[in-house]
């Protein structure tokens, strides 16, 4: 299966670019979707970011996500993050690795009887240190102590086994359906799609390796605010025009917490809205939709205009 799913990051033929600009690692939610619509030339577009085929489409969600409730992948689906260490070890956990529950002795059943007493009646998914550091530094290329450990404090764990457990009678496990994805500079993909009971639509971004995909984020889409709403909120009116010096990343959400969303090229124009925390808020226009798109940008990118 690697070796198929491989040959999306090394054979992914030319096709006809759609009239939207696909320069996003977190895409935005424009006109029903979550594209960057028309913000570049044909021609720049083909030169940073190519379409999948839909021929590729399918694999990813017959073959790389899906097939099987046992498919890891898709628990990489359950929560979001903007990079790899926020990930929550709780939802990407919950069904245990591969969907198995792991051999339980009954010595272990009588220690977390103690602690939970549904523990002999329902489920109980194991899931050693060794094991889960083992399967971060595989999908997303960290350690265990180097994730920030978010829902960790939901398991149990005995230290004489060094593992951890979840007493249970669920799944976490969704499937999703992509729509739409497309290959980055420097081997990266970028994958829309929806959870089939989650609901909304979703962007994970995926970096290829010598042995397949890592997972580096997974975001909803969402919403940007409007240039003119991003406006009322500063004491001054006036914008300040700046230019991008070099290649960067527009970030959303907070300059003090953010996900990559766009990829500026170097001498595209923006509006400066802001200062913050060594970023500048900025708004760049989009053609085919009223009011600018926000985010943020390091200073450092930016030159300001007299």
């Amino acid at each position: 299966m690697k070796e198929r799913i491989a040959a999306i990051a090394k054979g992914l033929r030319k096709r006809s670019v759609w009239a939207v600009a696909c320069l996003v690692l977190a895409l935005i939610v424009v006109s029903g979707i979550c594209l960057l619509g028309n913000a570049y030339a044909a021609d720049e577009i083909r030169n940073v970011a190519e379409p999948l085929s839909d021929a590729e489409i399918e694999l990813l969600n017959t073959k790389f996500f899906n097939g099987g409730t046992d498919n890891t992948n898709n628990m990489l689906l359950t929560s979001e993050y903007g990079k790899p260490e926020e990930i929550d070890l709780y939802c990407l956990f919950y069904d245990g690795i591969s969907g198995e529950t792991g051999t339980v002795s009954e010595e272990e059943i009588a220690q977390l009887t103690v602690l939970d007493s549904q523990a002999p009646y329902l489920d109980i998914v194991k899931v050693g240190t060794e094991e889960m550091d083992a399967f971060l530094r595989e999908k997303l290329g960290i350690g265990l102590e180097e994730t920030q450990k978010r829902g960790l404090e939901n398991f149990y764990y005995l230290e004489q086994y060094d593992s951890y457990y979840l007493v249970k009678g669920d799944t976490g496990f969704d499937w999703c359906t992509v729509i739409y994805g497309s290959r980055l500079p420097d081997d990266m993909l970028v994958l829309e799609y929806e959870k089939t009971y989650e609901g909304g639509q979703w962007i994970v971004t995926l970096q290829k390796t010598d042995s397949g995909f890592q997972f580096v984020s997974n975001t909803r889409c969402r919403k940007m605010e409007s240039d003119e709403n991003a406006a009322a909120r500063n004491d001054t009116p006036e914008y300040r025009t700046g230019v991008i010096i070099t290649d960067a990343y527009m970030v959303v959400s907070t300059a003090d917490d953010a996900a990559p969303m766009a990829l500026l090229q170097e001498g595209m124009e923006v509006k400066i809205l802001a200062e913050e925390n060594g970023y500048y808020q900025i708004a760049i226009a989009v053609q085919g939709r009223d009011g600018d798109v926000t985010g943020y940008v390091k200073k450092e990118t930016v030159r300001l205009e007299l």
